[in-house]
């Protein structure tokens, strides 16, 4: 559930697909929801029926439209690899690594909005996206590169952690004997 400080905007689910929202008492579309996403707001999809939170799935659908209407942000590769992280045992691992590296970007972003700000001044942040984009076309394998390479430096120290949690767990039964356990010679 979405914590009652955040005060999440909520938008009820019929069984028909139809979206409304209680804040505006109107039927909104996906693209409403995006806007209202787009725009800061947290939201909570309610399914009428079961009353059961659908917020994930009406987001999954809004990232749909995206990946087939506009510029895709996920490869087929990127696909290919998160599909076979599921059912794994680090299904549950995978998110955190793709929040922060996410939360990276969003973080390196900020901070070169608010250094154009505090250089050219708020009149000038209009003109901020473009230089994003400069940015980017220039910078953005570099970009890439340390995001990866932060990424891959977490999932290594996580992989050793994994490690060292199955030594020492075997460890653990050998010192106990359990009878179902394998000994190593």
């Amino acid at each position: 559930m979405i914590d009652k400080k955040n005060s999440a905007r909520v938008i009820k689910k019929y069984q028909n697909r139809r979206l409304y929202d209680l804040m505006t008492s109107t039927y909104v579309v996906l693209e409403d929801v995006k806007q209202m996403i787009m725009d800061g707001e947290i939201i909570q999809v309610i399914d009428v029926k079961s009353e059961q939170d659908v917020t994930r799935t009406v987001l999954m659908q809004v990232i749909l439209e995206e990946e087939l209407n506009g510029v895709p942000i996920f490869s087929n590769d990127f696909l290919f690899q998160v599909i076979r992280f599921y059912g794994k045992a680090f299904q549950s691992s995978l998110s955190p690594f793709l929040e922060q590296g996410v939360d990276l970007f969003r973080r390196m972003q900020k901070k070169f909005y608010e250094e154009i700000r505090d250089v050219y001044g708020k009149d000038k942040l209009s003109s901020g996206a473009e230089l994003w984009r400069e940015f980017m076309e220039k910078q953005g394998p570099e970009l890439e590169k340390s995001i990866k390479n932060q990424m891959q430096s977490n999932a290594s120290a996580f992989l050793k952690l994994q490690e060292q949690l199955q030594h020492q767990t075997r460890q653990l039964f050998d010192y106990m004997q359990f009878p179902f356990t394998p000994r190593k010679k």
